[in-house]
């Protein structure tokens, strides 16, 4: 069964669960069956053209990396995506801090009597976007910058490091095999075995009565940490994925195996450094996106028309900007109305680089409205929140699988703007400008509002835009006249 067919029958099961669950609709009386009936007499069923532009991120609108209120990191990305006709190259490194298990640590404290069996890192790993068939190669690196576990980094940060400690050169369809070490079942891990100086300079720091070990002051002045870079030249440099890893996890460690001697015997042991031992460590996520040549790099320039292609991209990448004069025409018009439903319908378009079993849609669009005056961006509260969290079924913007007018199995995504446009109509509320968007995490200081909708650069798909042969994009109002 292909990945499209699968993921179309769970957006089905997804739907039918919402649809039966969902007992309490916010808005002007939307959803299923709650509609009036469309009869051209007093109430009407039109539609509004659109105006729509693309754009790249900002560096001030970056993701930031940091930790949750819980320490908890989530999920960070790692690899080198080679050949993106539509979005291009990606290139993903990762920076992470592990700490011992406690202060003060200590292996067995046996001077001259312990030995290197093997130093590993491990990231617990969670997903792959792309081709999970070609081939990466990864390299670890000490970090030269020492990083602040309480602070938050953007995801264009680069962070220093120097000496090679260890590469590997896979496919990462081989992530969820399985091993048995220690007489542990291990599975759903990148591992990559560090050069035996290096666990061995970690012996002897135990076994030489130094200090590192004592304190985390002391310990992150000795290590700062590991830089996880993929390779952009050479072997392994085809790759053409992101791997996402929980940070946070028990998987993610670094390990040191080893064999000690006390009283004449010889045992094996091991010992383990994480992210989080009561102190968190620090991370950061460097991603860097390369347009040269792609299909969106022709779909930058602002048309005054609007484009006939959306191009989004998951955070960090690219956004959209919509406008709706009509709407304006519309209310002088008509004057005041009910409105009982205004939907911006989105449907994914189909591109020469369209890869959709390799290069998948976004799990989630996000809509939001920008203050002309201020230059903010504001939360639509009425139309996607409750109590002043995000909740997407009463928004919209999850990816449903439909298929479209010649049978093909592509992304739809379906935005609710009902009180939005009331109030518009309504309120004389300005008719500002829609910002469209696939985010990470999306914070609002002034409202403190903060929640996380995709992975990191999960996703990307191209939609119909203003000028579209068969998928315009439009706002669908369901009104009644007062």
């Amino acid at each position: 069964m292909s990945h499209r067919r699968l993921l179309f029958i769970v957006s089905l099961v997804s739907g039918v669960f919402i649809l039966s669950n969902c007992t309490k609709i916010k808005g002007t009386d939307i959803g299923l069956g709650l509609i009036p009936t469309v009869d051209n007499v007093s109430t009407f069923d039109t539609t509004i053209d659109i105006i729509v532009n693309n754009y790249l991120t900002p560096d001030s609108s970056l993701p930031l990396i940091n930790a949750d209120l819980n320490g908890d990191r989530g999920r960070y990305i790692l690899g080198y995506i080679s050949n993106d006709q539509r979005f291009g190259k990606t290139e993903a490194s990762l920076f992470l801090e592990y700490k011992p298990d406690a202060y003060p640590f200590s292996f067995e404290n046996v001077k001259d009597s312990l030995y290197l069996d093997s130093v590993v890192v491990a990231l617990s790993w969670k997903g792959t976007y792309g081709d999970s068939n070609a081939v990466q190669a990864v390299s670890v690196y000490k970090m030269t910058e020492l990083l602040k576990a309480d602070s938050a980094y953007f995801t264009n940060k680069q962070v220093t490091y120097g000496d090679l400690l260890g590469s590997k050169t896979f496919a990462p369809n081989i992530l969820n095999d399985s091993l048995h070490l220690y007489g542990q079942n291990i599975n759903n891990q990148l591992r990559i075995r560090l050069n035996d100086q290096f666990g061995k300079d970690l012996l002897n720091i135990d076994t030489l009565g130094l200090t590192p070990y004592k304190s985390d002051s002391l310990y992150r002045a000795s290590f700062n940490g590991f830089a996880f870079v993929p390779q952009t030249s050479g072997a392994g440099s085809n790759g053409n994925s992101l791997m996402s890893f929980a940070v946070n996890d028990t998987s993610t460690y670094l390990r040191v195996y080893y064999r000690y001697s006390m009283g004449g015997q010889i045992d094996t042991a091991f010992k383990t450094f994480k992210m989080n031992n009561g102190i968190l460590g620090a991370a950061t996520n460097y991603i860097k996106r390369n347009y040269a040549g792609t299909e969106l790099s022709q779909h930058t320039a602002v048309k005054p028309q609007g484009d006939s292609l959306i191009y989004l991209q998951a955070a960090p990448g690219s956004y959209a900007m919509m406008k709706i004069p009509g709407l304006d025409v519309f209310k002088a018009k008509k004057g005041n109305v009910m409105v009982h439903l205004a939907e911006i319908r989105l449907e994914e378009a189909i591109t020469q680089g369209y890869r959709p079993n390799i290069f998948t849609a976004p799990n989630y669009l996000y809509m939001d409205v920008l203050d002309t005056t201020t230059s903010k961006h504001i939360p639509m509260l009425d139309d996607a929140f409750e109590n002043y969290s995000y909740n997407p079924v009463l928004a919209g913007g999850i990816n449903k699988i439909i298929s479209d007018s010649q049978n093909r199995l592509v992304s739809e995504y379906r935005m609710n703007i009902t009180r939005h446009v009331q109030s518009i109509i309504t309120k004389n509320s300005p008719n500002y400008p829609l910002r469209l968007a696939a985010p990470y995490k999306k914070t609002y200081t002034d409202y403190q509002i903060t929640f996380a909708l995709n992975d990191l650069a999960g996703g990307a798909v191209v939609l119909g835009g203003t000028n579209h042969s068969s998928k315009k994009l439009k706002l669908r109002l369901v009104y009644t006249k007062l």
